[in-house]
């Protein structure tokens, strides 16, 4: 499967989520599929932050070949611009890695995203592991970038379980509520990994610990990346786990085996007082067609072989950081 990666992330950003830099190295240990690129993403952290940790990461990995472009800096909303602090809080965080910018001649991750769809229909799959500003413009922009797609494999939403961000939404889709909707109606075939496999996922303490005891360039990173995280982790909820959210998606795309998927209607809460960002997830075929009228535009992950998802992040990601 050739792939686009999708992400936001923060590993290099203490305090940050760290998690998607793991996906990223899941996606490039994996035979099954080609990275073509990665395209960087307001959300966890701002862009420059993101673009930075990318390719610091990818430096790391020896795969400073793979392209890496920096998006769309805030989201598509003027009103949610203005009502988001977070991004200025994350803003603020102290780095581990140098800034870096794009070169003068590096495309917009959204030119990139239309012109590597666009010349290569039916052959793209976008594996989204942070909010989806940058695909919902690319769609606004190009109506051929959906039809021409393979799909779209989002890790975002919650179909029955709570929200991480508020009770009822999910981080990534929260932080653009509207973009996430503009994808949800484009027609492309998505499959929504969210909480409700995602959480069944864990970066085991005693991972880490491994890693801390087996120190090289990549694992002192890794380690000096991860333990904010996890203290604030430990601190906030009583549990040092983290939940491997990115990676699962990455997974899914070499292995949909991993999860069971059962076909849904996902509307996203665009104007929700409190309930803004939640995936409105229609399982039931009677009641999709009674009370929403609407064809089925995803495939939700209900269920995980988590075991084995387990096995294969240790293989992967793990074990070569040693």
């Amino acid at each position: 499967m050739r792939i686009v990666i999708d992400t936001d992330p923060a590993m290099g950003s203490l305090g940050g989520d760290p998690e998607d830099c793991f996906a990223i190295m899941l996606a490039l240990n994996s035979p099954e599929l080609q990275v073509e690129g990665i395209t960087i993403v307001q959300g966890n952290v701002p862009v420059d932050h993101g673009y930075a940790n990318a390719v610091h990461w990818l430096e790391l990995l020896g795969r400073s070949e793979v392209p890496v472009m920096a998006g769309l800096e805030l989201p598509m909303s003027p009103v949610r611009r203005r009502q988001r602090s977070w991004l200025e809080l994350r803003g603020k965080l102290e780095r581990l890695v140098p800034r870096r910018q794009p070169a003068a001649g590096d495309p917009h991750a959204v030119d990139y995203l239309i012109q590597t769809v666009l010349e290569n229909p039916g052959e793209i799959t976008l594996v989204t592991i942070g909010p989806l500003t940058n695909v919902a413009l690319a769609h606004l922009r190009e109506r051929e970038f959906a039809r021409r797609l393979a799909g779209v494999i989002m890790m975002g939403g919650s179909a029955v379980v709570p929200g991480n961000i508020t009770p009822m939404a999910e981080f990534n889709i929260w932080s653009d509520p509207d973009a996430a909707s503009i994808v949800f109606e484009a027609g492309v075939p998505i499959t929504m990994v969210g909480l409700d496999v995602c959480h069944e996922t864990h970066l085991e303490e005693s991972s880490v610990q491994m890693l801390s005891e087996n120190p090289t360039e990549l694992s002192r990173f890794v380690v000096q990346a991860v333990t904010p995280w996890i203290k604030f982790r430990a601190a906030a909820n009583g549990s040092a786990d983290l939940h491997l959210y990115d990676s699962l998606a990455v997974a899914v795309a070499a292995k949909p085996e991993l999860v069971t998927t059962q076909e849904a209607f996902v509307a996203v809460e665009t104007e929700g007082r409190h309930c803004e960002g939640a995936t409105v997830t229609y399982l039931d075929p009677t009641l999709r067609k009674i009370l929403v009228k609407r064809d089925v535009n995803a495939q939700v992950a209900l269920e995980v072989r988590a075991q084995e998802f387990q096995e294969l992040f240790e293989s992967r990601v793990i074990k070569p950081m040693l």
